[in-house]
C-alpha cells in the first residue's frame, strides 16, 4: 500500500515531463542542486520539512498546554492539517519516510533510556502482559470475524495488526498470506484510526483517574494494548518516564512476536490451512532490525558506555524525531478512510480494539 501511494507520489513529475517548458525548468533545477542534494534526498525533502516544522512548534508548545505532550500536540496538528486541507504530492515521500524510517531510528535511540535491569526487572509479569492479550486477540479476531461473516484474510490482517505492532504487522503477514491490496488497506485503515483513538483516550483516561492505576500500571498497559509502536511511545510517555520506559520494553515484546507469528501463518499457508488472499506472490518475513538498535544502545547503556551529558543530547535528539514521527504520522492518518472500511470489519475492529485493551488491563491489575 504504502510503496503505491510513493510511486503515486511521483506521478506528477512524469505527466510533467510532457510539458517542453516545465520538463526544461525541472531539468535545469536538477543539475543546479543535484551537486549538493541527491536526486533521492530532493523527492523527501518537502515531507521532511514539514514534518520537523511541526516538530519544532510541538516541542515548543506542548509542554505549555496541560495534559497534552509534545508528542500529542505534533499527532494533533498533523491530524488537522491532513483532514483540513489536501496535502500536495511532493510531500508525501518525505512524510512516509518521517513515519517509518525516522521512527525506527528513534526507537531505537529510545535504548538509552533503559537498561538491561529494567528489562529484567519486569520478569515473567512482563512477558504474559505482553503475550497473552496478543494471543487472545489474535484468536478472538479470527473467530468473531466468522460471526460477522468478515473475509478470513481481513480478519486475519486486523487480529494481527491490532496484536502486534499495526501496519507493519499487517504489511508482513498480507506478504506471507498473498492478502489482497484490498484487505491490507481496511486492515490499516481501521488500525489507524482505532490506534489513533486509543492513543489520545489512554492519558486522559490517566490523567483524569478515571481507572486506578499507578504510572508504572499505566505503561503496561498502553504497552501491552496500543496499536502502533509510536503511538504506545506518544500514550505510555504521558503518563512519565518510568510509564514510558515500561511501555516501549512491552511493545517491542509484542513487535517480536511478529517474526514466529509471522513463521506460523507461512506454514500454514503452505499446508493449506490457512488459504491464501489471492494476492501477489508469497514473499519472506521481514525482520525488524530496529530491535537489534534498540538492544544494541540498552547494552551500551548498560555498561555506563554513555556520559550524562551524551544521554541528555541523545534524548533530546530522540524526542525531536519521535515527534517528527508523530507529525507524519498525524499527517498519514485520514479520518475518511472509515468510510472506506465497511460495517463489518469496522464492528470487528472495535471488538478487537476492546478485546486487547480489557484483556491487558486486567491482567496489569492483577499482576503489576
Amino acid at each position: 500500500m504504502y510503496s503505491l501511494k510513493t510511486e503515486e507520489s511521483k506521478q506528477p513529475l512524469r505527466q510533467n515531463a510532457s510539458d517542453p517548458d516545465t520538463c526544461q525548468d525541472e531539468s535545469s533545477l536538477a543539475i543546479q542542486t543535484r551537486f549538493f542534494i541527491p536526486p533521492h534526498v530532493q523527492i523527501l525533502l518537502p515531507g521532511l520539512i514539514l514534518t520537523s516544522i511541526i516538530s519544532a512548534l510541538a516541542l515548543h508548545t506542548g509542554d505549555k498546554i496541560t495534559y497534552v505532550t509534545p508528542l500529542i500536540a505534533a499527532m494533533g496538528m498533523g491530524i488537522l492539517l491532513r483532514n483540513a486541507f489536501i496535502i500536495p504530492d511532493a510531500y508525501k515521500a518525505g512524510i512516509f519516510f518521517s513515519m517509518r524510517q525516522i521512527l525506527r531510528v528513534a526507537v531505537a535511540l529510545l535504548g538509552v533510556r533503559i537498561t538491561f535491569d529494567k528489562i529484567i526487572g519486569l520478569g515473567w509479569e512482563g512477558l504474559v502482559i505482553s503475550l497473552v492479550p496478543l494471543v487472545l486477540t489474535l484468536f478472538g479476531a479470527v473467530g468473531i470475524g466468522r460471526v460477522l461473516n468478515v473475509a478470513p484474510m481481513s480478519a486475519l490482517l486486523i487480529g494481527t495488526g491490532t496484536s502486534i505492532c499495526g501496519a507493519a504487522a499487517v504489511l508482513t503477514t498480507g506478504a506471507v498470506a498473498r492478502a489482497k491490496d484490498e484487505d491490507v488497506i481496511v486492515a490499516i485503515s481501521s488500525i489507524t484510526v482505532f490506534g489513533t483513538i486509543s492513543m489520545l483516550a489512554y492519558p486522559l483516561i490517566f490523567q483524569f483517574g478515571l481507572l486506578p492505576l499507578s504510572p508504572e500500571q499505566y505503561g503496561y498497559w498502553a504497552g501491552a494494548s496500543i496499536h502502533e509502536v509510536a503511538q504506545v511511545i506518544t500514550a505510555a510517555f504521558s503518563g512519565g518516564d518510568e510509564s514510558g520506559e515500561i511501555g516501549i520494553i512491552i511493545k517491542l515484546t509484542r513487535v517480536a512476536a511478529l517474526i514466529p507469528v509471522a513463521l506460523v501463518i507461512s506454514m500454514l499457508v503452505a499446508r493449506g490451512a490457512v488459504q491464501p488472499g489471492g494476492g501477489a506472490e508469497k514473499t519472506g518475513v521481514a525482520f525488524p532490525f530496529f530491535l537489534l538498535g534498540f538492544l544494541g544502545m540498552v547494552a551500551l547503556n548498560s555498561v555506563d558506555f554513555f556520559t550524562p551529558k551524551a544521554v541528555r543530547w541523545i534524548e533530546l535528539f530522540d524526542m525531536f524525531l519521535l515527534t517528527m514521527a508523530m507529525a507524519g504520522m498525524g499527517l498519514e492518518t485520514d479520518f475518511r478512510q472509515l468510510l472506506r472500511v465497511g460495517f463489518r470489519p469496522f464492528f470487528l475492529s472495535v471488538f478487537v480494539t476492546v478485546l486487547i485493551s480489557t484483556a491487558s488491563l486486567l491482567l496489569v491489575l492483577w499482576l503489576a
